[in-house]
């Protein structure tokens, strides 16, 4: 027997297709049927468009693309000894903008994407303040998310989409006035936080250490942790507990973590593969069934995202939690809102050191028309997870352009007989709706993953 879902809600659609046997999934597909392609779109396009194709590659983390096109760019110069200034004011900004939109990202998964699936698995009615469109929670968290995201467009002129960084430093000045305003909308999601995500002060929770301490919390937080403990999702859900994290910023570091030791990243042992994956002006073959590719390390799969940021980082009160739930669905969406507080805390403290006096940007000495071939790289934490970029250019133009995604990393497809991330934490569940949970625990999006 076959059950076909069809996951919405999401950046695209996807589709989740397992097979059963004694009641149980024996095997999991999940099929990204709608092909975007941004790497052929940019291909012979003058370098410096790229600044305003990839931010559409989506609607939720183009600030991630764009700050990953951006610092692939000043790579090219650094790889061709070419050296840029980037004042200390242009990379604040520029971090300053990712992490914004990294926690709307957070608020609206939580209240849009996962809460409403959780809610389903209780009967209690209570928990209808989270049903997508209606609830009192949804709209209230739709809400400050919106008014959050308000902060990016006083930096980068608009939101989704913005292009605001450049090689060289960025298009902005704010003055502060700006940057008061922006630490006011920052305030709005802190009271948000503690008022309704957590019901708890706000220092109180960063000072959190262990499971005794999430207990004091009196909000979504709690209502999450009793609905998921009546359905053991502090049991499933669990993949191969082996975690990346390719970018690092002030909040994060990166690394990997395998059979719990950490250890720093080889970027030349990253691939991707396209095994069960469609090919461009190919007849389809039977056994492929997405255009997703797969990345890997060192030829082995490992997760990214919140919870492997906040492994390799060492935070306490998730690597406690970790050590007693694992990689379940739990301990995954608790890490998330978890980073949620950190990056609420520190983007209001790095927002505070922007020196207005500073200039945002200073005009490279050379043009990247100037250089004959070159290929530039970058590595950055998005709100899903790493992300990639990698650009070959040639006499102006660009050669190649590759982009891996968080969710090429995590819902890609399997190799042979072994399980993709999503796959291995899905296989062995009893029913559909808990699969679509471990499936929204990683956080899906196929407009990035496609290409």
């Amino acid at each position: 027997m076959k059950t076909v879902d069809i996951v919405e809600r999401i950046e695209g659609e996807a589709k989740l297709v397992c097979s059963w046997k004694e009641n149980k999934i024996s095997d999991a597909r999940i099929e990204f049927l709608n092909f975007r392609g941004f790497e052929y779109i940019l291909q012979n396009k003058p370098i410096l468009d790229s600044l305003v194709y990839t931010p559409r590659i989506c609607g939720i983390c183009g600030q991630a693309h764009l700050k990953a096109t951006v610092e692939a760019l000043e790579n090219i110069y650094e790889n061709v000894n070419e050296a840029l200034v980037i004042t200390n004011k242009a990379k604040l900004l520029r971090e300053i903008g990712l992490n914004i939109e990294i926690i709307d990202s957070h608020i609206k998964w939580f209240y849009m994407f996962i809460m409403p699936d959780i809610a389903k698995l209780s009967n209690d009615i209570k928990y209808n303040k989270y049903e997508p469109l209606k609830g009192s929670l949804w709209l209230n968290a739709s809400r400050v998310a919106s008014e959050t995201i308000k902060a990016i467009a006083i930096i980068g002129g608009q939101w989704p989409h913005t292009s605001y960084m450049i090689p060289g430093g960025v298009m902005s000045d704010p003055t502060l006035f700006d940057l008061t305003s922006m630490q006011n909308y920052l305030e709005q999601a802190i009271i948000f936080f503690e008022n309704t995500l957590g019901g708890i002060d706000f220092e109180e929770y960063l000072a959190f250490g262990d499971m005794e301490d999430f207990l004091k919390t009196n909000g979504s937080l709690i209502d999450f942790k009793n609905i998921a403990f009546k359905n053991n999702l502090e049991k499933i859900g669990k993949a191969y507990d082996s975690h990346i994290v390719l970018g690092s910023s002030s909040l994060f570091e990166s690394g990997k973590i395998k059979i719990k030791n950490i250890s720093k990243i080889d970027s030349s042992k990253i691939s991707e593969s396209s095994i069960n994956t469609f090919k461009v002006n190919i007849s389809k073959k039977e056994n492929e069934y997405s255009w997703s590719k797969t990345a890997l390390y060192a030829n082995e799969f490992y997760e990214t995202g919140p919870l492997s940021r906040a492994l390799i980082s060492n935070r306490k009160f998730i690597k406690t939690i970790h050590k007693e739930y694992q990689d379940s669905v739990f301990t995954r969406v608790l890490a998330r809102m978890d980073e949620l507080a950190h990056l609420l805390y520190t983007t209001k403290k790095l927002i505070s050191k922007v020196d207005t006096s500073e200039p945002s940007f200073i005009k490279p000495k050379y043009s990247l028309n100037d250089i004959e071939t070159a290929i530039g790289s970058s590595f950055i934490e998005a709100s899903r997870g790493s992300l990639s970029h990698k650009v070959e250019v040639s006499k102006g133009l660009i050669k190649t352009y590759d982009v891996i995604t968080p969710t090429v990393w995590n819902l890609g497809p399997g190799i042979k007989d072994k399980y993709g991330v999503a796959q291995k934490a899905i296989v062995g569940l009893d029913s559909i709706l808990k699969a679509e949970i471990v499936l929204r625990s990683f956080d899906i999006c196929s407009v990035c993953t496609t290409h």
